[in-house]
């Protein structure tokens, strides 16, 4: 077997092997992003979105409840249409919790207890608005409604159970970006195989065009083309992945809006719950210490009042398009596989020739 023979054999293992492993890199890496992509569009950044719409549901459903109570609409009204709208609310984003969840078994038994509370929580404010409907025994509707309200800002209450499933389905996010192994910081690294093979590629013309006085290998240079295309495709996958740490940014700002609208609208809540237990207090006793230092916290809450719902709004559907932008695969599933087999049976067509014209040479 002739040098030249040798260097060129040599050449086509070396084209076929960095072929393969731009094929086996480049697959990895868009499968890994790709799964990831659409399980954070489709299932956990809902998860982490429709966790913050309940507790909001829930805080302006008890404070409607007690709104209504302390009006005296109840009598005719009960706790009124909008305690059942954001209930109703509340309930629907629970469900979609259970259908997004992601934090696994121990979001599920979260979501579990939440769901157990809030219905011990309707009830509560269904008693209330029976007690409340009787003369003789107002009272005992009071003491229902702070029961009621209590279920939802105990310790260890709804709110603070939400609050800690809303950070597990965090967490599962975070722990999903981590898993992809991807990373833009990378970018140079997962590229080296593909510069690598076009480097190669290069070389191996230059060496034909060198050796045989030839012009131009049209083969090796549509297999260059693949491979420049595969790294473009690459890039824009590791862009993805980039994009799906923009999610989780959005996520916390959506949060952020949503925290402050929330704390607005329960301290205005609780200081009419308060004003509304002392009425039914000794005027000499108080209510007891309990309740007394709840009307104490509740009246000194100064939080303003912030209508952040055109901020969430708007972080909710940056969500949704930074989500949806990071799954869009533009084609990569099939440009992937098929552009760089093909450069492969290109390479084989492009030295076939050379090899062949040294096969009988001694």
């Amino acid at each position: 077997m002739t040098a030249t023979r040798v260097r060129l054999v040599r050449l086509r293992t070396g084209l076929l092997a960095l072929t393969l492993a731009v094929l086996v890199v480049s697959l990895w890496a868009f499968n890994n992003v790709q799964d990831t992509a659409e399980n954070v569009r489709d299932r956990t950044s809902q998860a982490v979105l429709e966790v913050t719409a309940a507790r909001s549901a829930l805080v302006a459903a008890d404070a409607a409840a007690i709104a209504s109570f302390a009006s005296g609409q109840a009598k005719l009204a009960g706790p009124g249409q909008e305690y059942s709208n954001q209930l109703a609310l509340a309930s629907q984003s629970l469900a979609r919790v259970a259908e997004f969840n992601q934090a696994g078994e121990a979001g599920g038994n979260a979501l579990q207890v939440v769901e157990s509370q809030v219905a011990a929580y309707s009830g509560s404010i269904g008693q209330a608005d029976v007690h409340l409907r009787q003369p003789d025994a107002a009272v005992l509707g009071a003491v229902d409604l702070w029961h009621a309200s209590r279920l939802l800002h105990a310790p260890g209450g709804v709110l603070d159970e939400l609050k800690s499933l809303q950070g597990k389905q965090r967490a599962a996010l975070d722990a999903q970006l981590s898993s992809t192994g991807v990373s833009l910081a990378m970018l140079p690294l997962w590229l080296l195989p593909v510069l690598a093979l076009l480097v190669l590629l290069v070389l191996t013309q230059l060496y034909l065009k060198k050796r045989f006085r030839r012009v131009a290998n049209l083969p090796l240079l549509g297999a260059t083309a693949l491979i420049a295309a595969i790294g473009v495709a690459l890039v824009f996958t590791l862009v993805s992945r980039d994009r799906l740490d923009s999610v989780g940014e959005r996520l916390d700002d959506v949060a952020t809006a949503r925290d402050a609208q929330i704390q607005a609208a329960d301290d205005e809540g609780q200081r009419r719950l308060a004003d509304l237990v002392s009425e039914y207090c000794d005027q000499e006793q108080g209510c007891g210490v309990t309740a007394d230092e709840f009307r104490a916290k509740a009246r000194q809450a100064t939080t303003v009042s912030t209508d952040n719902t055109r901020v969430a709004t708007a972080g909710v559907k940056a969500v949704a398009a930074d989500a949806a932008g990071a799954a869009e695969s533009g084609g990569r599933e099939f440009l992937i596989p098929v552009g760089t087999l093909l450069a492969g049976g290109l390479v084989l067509l492009g030295l076939h020739a050379r090899i062949d014209e040294y096969r009988y040479r001694p």
